[in-house]
Parts: structure tokens; C-alpha cells; sequence
């Protein structure tokens, strides 16, 4: 899916209301790690954060481009904020993958073939579907930021 179709996707899945549960996961993410993603900011360690300090510290970038960019790298380097939800949801795809061979084979599926199924859909799809998850994630973000850059903003009090 080229970029476009990858933006256009998100933008409906956040008209419909269906990225509310990673929203709230988010802004739990970043209250409970707010001394972690400050020390990113202040130190400027790894995935390129110290480029941004760097960046920062001449003044070529704003506080709020700082707090952007070390937010962004936090989720990059987790990949998710809320790895249970993640499970669970990947879950229910191979469910769901259970589900259509039961109804092609026209009876239950057994234990074996299950777990058949759970491989293949981890091989095919699961570092795809991280991938989706990291672009809701990152989209999700962007939408919510301006709430969180005095929240977290080294000088802010929490």
C-alpha cells in the first residue's frame, strides 16, 4: 500500500472512532513513562535522539520538534505502548484465520491444525500487522501531540 492509501486508511479508521483504544493507550504510555522519554530528551541517547538534541541545543529545532521527534522515537524503539492489547488482537486474527478454514472445511478444526494456522499466520502477517500497529501508533500521535508537549517538557511538573 503506497503512502497515500496508508494515510487515507488511518485518516477513515480515525473519522470512525476505531483508533479510541490506542489513544487511551497512548496517553497512559506517556504518563506512566514520562521520566523515561524526558531522560530521551535530555540526553539525547540512541535511535538518532542525539542528532535532535544536538539539533535543539543550536536552536534549529523548537522544545515542541524536540518532544515530538523523542516521542516518536520512544514508540519506534517499544514498537507499541500496550504489548497485552497487541496480543490479544493479533489473537483474534488467527481466530478469525481458524474461523474461515472451519467454514471452508465444513466442520471444527482440530487442535493441530490450530496451531498449524497460528504458525502460518505469524510468518505471514505478524511483522506486517506490528508494523500497521506502530502507523496507528505514530498517526494517533500526531493527532493528540499539542496535548502532551507541556506535559512533557522537561521544566513541566507531573
Amino acid at each position: 500500500m503506497a503512502m497515500g492509501g496508508v494515510l487515507k486508511s488511518l485518516e477513515e479508521l480515525w473519522t470512525q472512532g476505531q483508533l479510541r483504544d490506542l489513544e487511551s493507550d497512548l496517553d497512559r504510555f506517556i504518563r506512566d513513562n514520562l521520566q523515561e522519554i524526558r531522560r530521551v530528551m535530555s540526553e539525547g541517547r540512541g535511535s538518532g535522539t542525539e542528532i535532535a538534541r544536538r539539533r535543539y541545543m543550536r536552536g534549529e529545532i523548537s522544545n515542541d520538534q524536540l518532544v515530538d521527534y523523542c516521542v516518536r522515537a520512544v514508540l519506534r524503539k517499544r514498537g507499541t505502548c500496550n504489548p497485552r492489547r497487541d496480543i490479544q488482537e493479533q489473537c483474534y486474527e488467527i481466530e478469525k484465520e481458524v474461523w474461515y478454514e472451519g467454514e471452508r472445511a465444513r466442520q471444527p478444526v482440530c487442535a493441530e491444525r490450530r496451531e498449524e494456522i497460528a504458525r502460518s499466520w505469524a510468518r505471514q502477517h505478524a511483522s506486517k500487522w506490528r508494523e500497521w500497529r506502530l502507523f496507528q501508533l505514530l498517526y494517533v500521535w500526531e493527532k493528540k501531540a499539542n496535548d502532551y508537549v507541556k506535559l512533557l517538557q522537561p521544566d513541566s511538573k507531573s
